[in-house]
């Protein structure tokens, strides 16, 4: 029997996401057996009369219904901000239940979200080097899964913090205050290694240390590698981010490449127990998140391909590994 992990929901101001999220975990085949905490932000000083309504109407959305076997529900009086209210509320759910499932307030989920959630985090529980499980992945047009894959998840060398899970014993190991980074800055190997999992995380590092971001995920990232640690990514997404609409802080405005069709979701996925990276898999993760534009022909020709089905002929490789 496996013991389920307590679902913790962060909300802000956007009553129909959220309430099209819980509506979607209400659906999940462990929902009635789940207990959920929800922790709602509270306004910000010059927040408006209209911002003030929104924050009112989610209260009133996350009391509508009992959305899972056990609701428990945490209201800011004052803005956290999301970063802060991530870090806090994950941190007392984990050091009451020592593990937690995660969603913000724009994921709808498969009906088998927490079910796969639940299965990879007893699958991985004693495998010192899985940090982090996420229920999302690169959008499929930017990363193809090899076709002779014969799992339905992936080691990844980045975490992904859209429905994400994790355990006590790895979220301690967080250095929130950013106190290694003067050391890794020195280390140009260091660097390197560490944007192994995209160029842009040694940038992002920089930026909440700068204060221009407000980012607890980059920091839970890099207590990945600092720990020669990995994520479990899914081949195929359990949720949708339907927030890449122009109403999040934290988000744009362009759902193009970021929307998922859940239906392809698995029920009962196969778990990859070697923890190997694929090289195929990693060389795509990486040219995704690779910053340098590649020529005009080169994505013509490259939508061409996908347009009829085939993958991206021009890739950018800047390592090959193992």
């Amino acid at each position: 029997m496996i013991t389920l992990a307590p679902i913790v929901l962060f909300a802000y101001n956007r009553p129909w996401h959220a309430e099209k999220t819980l509506n979607a975990l209400m659906q999940n085949e462990l929902a009635s057996e789940s207990v959920l905490y929800i922790y709602c932000d509270g306004a910000k000083e010059d927040a408006t009369k209209e911002q003030k309504e929104k924050i009112k109407q989610v209260g009133e959305v996350v009391r509508k219904k009992r959305w899972c076997k056990e609701v428990h529900i945490v209201e800011a009086e004052q803005n956290k901000g999301l970063a802060d209210s991530i870090i806090g509320g994950v941190t007392e759910v984990l050091n009451k239940h020592g593990k937690v499932i995660v969603l913000e307030d724009d994921l709808v989920t498969s009906p088998y979200f927490l079910k796969y959630m639940n299965d990879a985090l007893s699958f991985y529980e004693n495998r010192q080097s899985v940090f982090s499980i996420s229920a999302n992945r690169p959008p499929y047009n930017f990363l193809q899964i090899p076709k002779d894959y014969k799992y339905d998840v992936f080691v990844s060398l980045r975490s992904y913090s859209t429905g994400w899970a994790t355990w006590k014993n790895c979220w301690q190991q967080v250095d929130w205050s950013l106190s290694y980074l003067d050391g890794f800055l020195n280390d140009a190997a260091q660097i390197q290694a560490f944007n192994r999992g995209g160029e842009d995380m040694t940038k992002m590092l920089l930026m909440q240390r700068d204060k221009k971001i407000d980012s607890w995920a980059i920091r839970f990232s890099f207590a990945h590698f600092r720990n020669h640690a990995i994520a479990i990514l899914p081949c195929v997404s359990y949720v949708d981010n339907v927030g890449f609409d122009g109403t999040g802080i934290h988000s744009g405005n362009d759902s193009r490449n970021f929307r998922n069709d859940i239906s392809l979701a698995k029920k009962n996925p196969v778990f990859v127990d070697v923890l190997y990276e694929d090289s195929n898999i990693i060389n795509g993760f990486y040219s995704y998140y690779y910053p340098q534009k590649r020529p005009l022909w080169q994505k013509i020709i490259n939508r061409l391909s996908r347009m009829l089905g085939r993958r991206n002929i021009f890739m950018i490789k800047k390592k090959v590994y193992c």
